[in-house]
């Protein structure tokens, strides 16, 4: 006998739900779970501390949360609150990996790869704050708009934003670390 598919369930693509829709569409939170699942698969199989473990997974997990969850609060200012937390979740994430390629409990090719990734999110976050502080400013911003990814090409500083590690290589500002 012949199971029948199921009627409305999605195509899965790679563990997850081909149309991306609310948050799921961000390059941001994309990216950001990709940087996840390979510092999950550097870090799995190498004989870690516990504590140590546990702390880099939930700062790199906390950065995706973090960006869904402040796409789905109600006001700009939330939203953009959330997204500094996701930036600053991503730089423990990062200070964590330097302390585990530092004492060899990380394979430096792994580090190199995740360390990367790590501040090409970190760009994009950045990018997507300043494009909705702009927003937020000018007063044009709505959730139902959100369709393009203008964030990617925002090149201005925003003094209202707090500085980043994680500057924009086209901000002439060098790169951050």
């Amino acid at each position: 006998m012949v199971a029948k598919k199921e009627e409305g369930r999605g195509k899965k693509e790679e563990g997850l739900v081909r149309s991306a829709r609310g948050y799921r569409k961000l390059i941001a939170w994309q990216k950001a779970q990709v940087l996840a699942s390979r510092v999950f698969a550097a870090t799995k199989r190498r004989r870690l501390p516990y504590w140590q473990l546990d702390q880099v997974m939930k700062s790199v997990t906390s950065v995706h949360a973090n960006i869904a969850e402040g796409y789905t609060r109600g006001t700009l200012r939330d939203y953009i609150h959330f997204l500094d937390m996701a930036r600053a979740s991503l730089a423990e994430v990062e200070s964590h990996l330097y302390f585990m390629v530092e004492n060899e409990l990380m394979a430096r090719e792994a580090y190199d790869e995740v360390d990367e990734l790590s501040f090409e999110v970190g760009n994009i976050i950045v990018g997507l704050m300043r494009s909705l502080s702009a927003k937020l400013k000018s007063g044009s911003w709505s959730r139902l708009a959100e369709e393009g990814f203008d964030y990617l090409a925002q090149s201005s500083v925003d003094p209202l934003l707090p500085p980043s590690s994680f500057l924009l290589p086209r901000d002439g500002e060098g790169q951050g670390g």
